[in-house]
This record gives C-alpha cells, structure tokens and sequence, in this order.
C-alpha cells in the first residue's frame, strides 16, 4: 500500500511539473510571436511657421556734456522728465527707463579742459508702429539720440506661433509613421514616447536693428519695416508598428 501511495503521488508531481512546464513553453512562445509583431521606429519631424512681428520697440537716450557734473545732470533730468511726459501722451505706448550714468571726460594732453557726461535711456514698445515711429520724431527732434529700433514678436505672439508649429509638426510625424508602416507591411500602433523640441533649441525673434544718433533739424520721423521671422517647433518620437 505504501509503495503504491509513492507511485501515485509521483505520478502526480510529474504530471504538474509537464503542465507548468507546458504553459511556460506556451507562454514563450507566445511572447516571442507578440516581439516578432511589434516593430519599434523612431521619427524626427520639425515644423516651420513664418510669422509677421507685431511689436516696435525703441530705445533713446538723452546725453548732456557740461563743465560740471550737476550741470550736466540738470540737463538729462529735464531731456527725460520732458521726454517721460511726451511719451506718456500716446495711447498704446509702454514706457521705462534704462540706466543713468555720470562720468569725467579729459583732461587729456591735446585738451586740458575737464568735462562731465551724463546719459540716460528711454525704452519705448507699441504694437501702434505708426504711433511710436512719430514719438520716436518727435523725441529726436527734441535732441534724444536713437539706439535702437525694431520690430519683434510679442511673448504672446511668439507662444501662439510655436504652438501652431508644433501641432504641424505632430501631424506630420504621424503621418510618417503611418506611411512607414504601410511601406513596412504593418500598421500604426501607438506613440511609445514622444518628445517636443528636445534637441534643436528654438531660435529667437530677429530685431531689425538701427542706431541713429540725434538728428534736430529732421523733421520725418525714422522708418522701421518688419521682416517676417520662422518659428520652428520638433517633435520626435518612438513608434510602435504591429502587425496587419
């Protein structure tokens, strides 16, 4: 009895160790033909939107070069505060000022007269170019001397564009992919990963730039044209082809 109760109990130790031995081969080979289904394909696609700048931005400065430092700084004080109250006249029109500075000019051995400079800026922005490049005339002919000026893209212009770019970008690299894999004999499964402008850092707005310096007896005011400036977004991404 007890060696037939062996037999049986070994009997049925080998018939489980078959069983779970048979559904691991099952499960390997299933694995294997699920592997051999999936294909993975990484894409690269980058978008480029042309956009018209909406935004001029000047910077002037008003100069005063007098024998004494508080003479010169009389002078820029009231260039500003003159300049500030013009400014703050035009609808549209976003001021602040820019550094203030004061320093000695000579003596030097061809000229021994001892000055003083003194400087400060104004920046000006509007999207109203029309209204600021007139200001800008009207502050030259006041005696302030140009720095700069320029068009550029808004912070809300430049995300509203770079997002445009970035769906253009998406839909096309979804549409590689399924190109991809019709030509491969398979079909579209899913994005395993997608990653958005990871590699190629965006390029900044282009400022059309132009220095000037005062200029009392022009009556027009400046000209600044806008060139068109490209926004690119890149999206990549690893793609899961299966099987048909």
């Amino acid at each position: 009895m007890i060696w037939r109760n062996a037999v049986r109990s070994g009997a049925a130790r080998a018939g489980s160790a078959w069983f779970w031995g048979l559904l691991l081969a099952v499960g390997l080979a299933l694995g294997t033909a699920s592997a051999r289904a999936e294909t993975l394909l990484r894409l690269s696609e980058t978008a480029t939107v042309m956009v018209h700048p909406d935004e001029l931005d000047a910077s002037l400065r008003a100069e005063a070069l007098a024998a004494d430092p508080a003479d010169a700084q009389r002078r820029v004080n009231a260039a500003m505060a003159e300049a500030l109250a013009a400014a703050k006249a035009v609808a549209g029109v976003t001021v602040s000022t820019g550094g203030y500075f004061v320093w000695r000019v000579g003596p030097t051995p061809q000229d021994r007269t001892e000055r003083w400079q003194a400087n400060q800026s104004i920046e000006l922005t509007s999207h109203d170019g029309t209204a600021l490049l007139k200001l800008v005339g009207a502050l030259q002919q006041k005696g302030l001397a140009v720095g700069q000026l320029g068009w550029r893209l808004s912070d809300t212009a430049t995300k509203a564009a770079r997002a445009e770019a970035t769906t253009k970008a998406i839909t096309a690299l979804r549409g590689r992919a399924e190109a991809a894999a019709e030509l491969l004999g398979l079909q579209f499964g899913s994005f395993k990963e997608v990653r958005l402008d990871s590699t190629r850092p965006q390029p900044g707005p282009r400022m059309m730039m132009m220095s000037a310096q005062a200029a009392p007896s022009q009556a027009a005011p400046p000209s600044a044209e806008a060139a068109d400036v490209s926004i690119e977004a890149t999206a990549e991404a690893d793609v899961l082809l299966i099987a048909k």
